[in-house]
């Protein structure tokens, strides 16, 4: 039985920034999924293949295309293996014209409101980032929070990203996630893991039931209850990172805050980390 944890925040301090307000209509609903399985073989990248990468995320896009079919959600489309490339994780800004397509109709991480990515991944204390095993290497294998990602200059406000070490509180600490956004963003939650994160047929159960029971609240929350685990030798630590304005805001997109209901947080100034606290998993300490 998965005991529910108390959950805490650290917070970052606010600086003056503007706020950031959605565009009058602009309320549409897509999500984008990237599943990446393969690896090792031409033209891929070098990790341990796992099949169920590109399973979970049929569940995620599952859940998003039943809404679509009852009119609630507006596209869905899956991006697995070969198709998620980092140059699809690069902002204009970190790019050039030709490897920065973030936006990119249909494929960018920046064109969809929600994403959810299996992948591996790591991270870099001494760089303070995180970064992302790709499906090819016709650019790049690693796609890095620091060197590709800023993220909710287009439509981004939710990330979920089932990957090692893609949230450790080490780069979290020194800034390195803020670093994926302005203060303009639109961009509110980057649901992740400290240290490793174990994976097998589980993880469909799981994310099946949060992405159904975060529709309208707790996305950040839920995330936190359904993905974490107590291992017998180390632990799985989700975490969920986010951004805005003041605690209050932040605090309120983590509990109330959902696919449907994406709460504005302000000028993204400042983070809160969300975590169970004594959480000790592999490739990163154990959370205070």
């Amino acid at each position: 039985m998965r005991l529910r944890k108390q959950t805490r925040q650290w917070t970052r301090a606010a600086v003056v920034g503007a706020l950031f307000l959605p565009a009058a209509g602009a309320l549409a609903n897509e999500t984008h999924v990237y599943g990446i399985a393969s690896f090792g073989g031409a033209g891929q990248c070098d990790a341990d293949s796992h099949s169920v990468h590109t399973k979970t995320a049929q569940v995620f896009a599952d859940y998003f295309t039943a809404l679509k079919s009852g009119g609630q959600w507006t596209d869905v489309r899956t991006l697995n293996n070969a198709s998620a490339r980092t140059d699809l994780w690069t902002d204009a800004a970190k790019g050039t014209a030709e490897n920065a397509k973030d936006t990119q109709l249909n494929a960018g991480v920046d064109d969809a409101n929600v994403l959810f990515v299996h992948t591996h991944g790591g991270h870099n204390e001494a760089s303070a980032r995180s970064f992302l095993v790709m499906g090819t290497d016709a650019d790049s294998c690693l796609a890095m929070t620091d060197a590709h990602m800023r993220l909710g200059n287009g439509k981004l406000n939710i990330a979920v990203v089932k990957a090692c070490q893609s949230g450790n509180i080490e780069v979290w600490e020194q800034g390195g996630y803020q670093e994926m956004l302005t203060h303009s963003s639109g961009f509110t939650v980057w649901n992740a893991f400290h240290g490793d994160s174990s994976c097998g047929n589980f993880v469909k159960r799981y994310l099946d039931d949060y992405a159904a029971n975060s529709k309208n609240d707790g996305v950040g929350e839920n995330w936190i209850d359904e993905a974490y685990d107590w291992g017998a030798f180390k632990d799985d630590c989700p975490v969920s990172i986010v951004f805005g304005e003041t605690k209050a805001l932040r605090k309120s997109m983590y509990a109330a805050g959902g696919w449907k209901d994406r709460k504005n947080t302000g000028s993204k100034t400042g983070s809160s980390y969300f975590y169970v606290g004594g959480c000790d998993p592999d490739s990163g300490r154990s959370l205070p």
